[in-house]
């Protein structure tokens, strides 16, 4: 439920939204206000986040995978681009798994006149066979059940778009909408390089010797690329580092929380959270973590600790700029629980 909810990372540079990590970090309690604290409500229990640990394939949602992925070819024909599509997102995955490849996901609905003219835009290129050289393509619908997990997880907006990750689910490149093929390529072909470049440095890391700035950054980025797992010993790392700042820290702590929540870990993340809680001195920090704090029982569908969390914020910050939310959000939970 939390999965794929906390990342803002939008570039509007160019006439096509593309979602590369990271254009700026902003503290990721402070985006939970508007978007996780109310999908927390939308279901009676919550459902569990996809996997995001390493070397596990991204999981098949409940439904059939046929209703997920138009056929693009036969088993051993060749599609557009001069190369094998995927018949699923299941062989897709699997494939680019067994061959050290990337994953092209390209997201279309029915009746969709911009899917059909980025394919005839894309399609015949040289450059379009170019860049699935080292990808296995795959078709998704929008409205299917892969489409709206991965949709989801990765702020996939709407079709056309095009969504690049590793086997395991790490985000290569995100393009939201099309408009040329031009900026496309160019996009598409800047954001595989600079994976590829990061990929290298993050192998090429001792966690135990980062300093904490080189451990916060990459753990950010992990994150942002869908890759809690990972990011998650770095952001360790950055918050005890020696020489860490108390700002560095804290950042540190913030994110290593959201990242510990993501993958399922409630416990570790209620730690972290309240560690923070019981050093930081920014007063619109303490807010966001006591907001988060809060949050933490829904994610165990345990909803009346969380209305008691958020009653005594509503208490002691009844002039917080969250408060409207706040107040929202304990309307909802009194109507779930059904307590006085």
């Amino acid at each position: 439920m939390f999965s794929g909810l906390l990342r803002g990372m939008a570039d509007s540079a160019g006439p096509f939204r593309t979602q590369q990590p990271l254009d700026g970090w902003r503290s990721v309690l402070s985006s939970l206000l508007p978007i996780v604290l109310f999908a927390a409500l939308a279901a009676p229990a919550p459902a569990a986040a996809p996997s995001k640990a390493p070397g596990k394939p991204l999981p098949a949602p409940t439904a059939a995978a046929s209703e997920a992925s138009p056929k693009m070819a036969e088993p051993t024909g060749m599609g557009p681009g001069n190369t094998i599509w995927a018949t699923s997102v299941e062989d897709a995955i699997q494939r680019a798994g067994r061959e050290g490849k990337f994953v092209f996901f390209e997201f279309t609905k029915k009746e969709c006149g911009n899917c059909q003219r980025m394919d005839g835009l894309l399609y015949p290129a040289f450059d379009f066979e170019a860049l699935l050289v080292p990808m296995v393509p795959v078709k998704v619908l929008f409205e299917s059940p892969w489409g709206k997990d991965l949709a989801s997880r990765y702020n996939v907006e709407d079709a056309p778009a095009v969504l690049v990750t590793t086997p395991e689910g790490r985000l290569v490149f995100l393009a939201n909408g099309f408009f040329n093929q031009g900026d496309f390529f160019r996009h598409a072909n800047a954001a595989v390089a600079g994976y590829r470049k990061f990929a290298r440095e993050i192998e090429a890391q001792d966690v135990a010797k980062l300093s904490a700035k080189d451990a916060f950054d990459t753990g950010n980025e992990l994150y942002h690329r869908a890759d809690p797992q990972a990011a998650i010993p770095r952001l360790k790392r950055a918050a005890s580092a020696p020489g860490t700042a108390g700002s560095q820290r804290e950042d540190a702590l913030e994110l290593l929380a959201a990242a510990q929540l993501d993958i399922g870990q409630t416990a570790p993340s209620r730690q972290t959270i309240e560690q923070l809680l019981t050093t930081t001195k920014d007063r619109a920090r303490r807010e966001r973590a006591e907001i988060f704090r809060a949050q933490i029982p829904l994610a165990e569908n345990r909803p009346v600790e969380a209305l008691a969390l958020f009653r005594k914020f509503q208490k002691e910050h009844p002039t917080s700029p969250h408060i409207a939310r706040v107040n929202e959000l304990v309307h909802r939970l009194e109507e779930r629980v059904k307590t006085p």
